[in-house]
C-alpha cells in the first residue's frame, strides 16, 4: 500500500506525507502513463469538431451551456481566467451569434448569458464529432480492452469530479 497526497517533485516520485491510503500500490511510471494518455485523449477529443473555433470559444460554449444562464463575473471564476479574459470572448461569441445577453432586471449591470440556436447548434456538432471520433477509437480495442475501460468509468469520473453513475 502506498500512501500518497501528491507527487513529490524533487525526487519525481511519490510523496508519502499524509494522505489517502491507495487500495493498490501506484508505480509513478503507472501515474505518468496514465496522465499521459488522458491528456493526449484529452486533447484528441477537443480537435474534433466540424467549426472553425478556437478551442478555447468551444470551451467557452460548453461552460454557458452547463450553467446557463449565467454570468461572465460566474463563467470567469468557473474557467479559471480574468473577467477581461471572458469578456473579449463572450462578444466574440455574441459577434457570430453563438449567444445572447440579457440584463437582469434587478441589476442592470449584469447581464445573464445563455447559447442561442445557433450556438447550441454548434455545441450539438463538436458533440457528434467527438462521439464519432471515438467510437471509431473504441471500435480498435479488444472485447476485454473494452471492458475494463467501462469498468474504470467511476473511478474515473471521481477523479473529475463528476458523480459516479450505477
Amino acid at each position: 500500500m502506498t500512501s500518497i497526497d501528491s507527487i513529490d517533485t524533487q525526487s519525481g516520485g511519490i510523496s508519502e506525507r499524509a494522505g489517502t491510503v491507495l487500495a493498490a500500490e501506484v508505480r509513478q511510471e503507472d501515474l505518468v502513463r496514465l496522465r499521459m494518455a488522458l491528456g493526449r485523449l484529452g486533447r484528441m477529443l477537443r480537435q474534433q469538431s466540424d467549426e472553425e473555433l478556437p478551442h478555447a470559444l468551444i470551451a467557452l460554449l460548453f461552460a454557458i451551456h452547463r450553467a446557463e444562464p449565467v454570468t461572465a463575473k460566474a463563467l470567469a471564476e468557473s474557467e479559471g481566467v480574468t473577467p477581461p479574459a471572458v469578456t473579449r470572448s463572450l462578444s466574440r461569441l455574441e459577434a457570430l451569434q453563438l449567444i445572447t445577453r440579457e440584463e437582469v432586471p434587478t441589476d442592470r449591470r449584469v447581464q445573464e448569458i445563455r447559447l442561442s440556436a445557433k450556438g447550441n447548434s454548434v455545441r450539438e456538432s463538436t458533440l457528434h464529432q467527438r462521439e464519432i471520433w471515438l467510437t471509431e477509437h473504441l471500435a480498435r480495442l479488444s472485447a476485454e480492452e473494452l471492458s475494463n475501460l467501462v469498468a474504470a468509468l467511476p473511478a474515473l469520473e471521481r477523479l473529475t469530479g463528476f458523480p459516479a453513475r450505477s
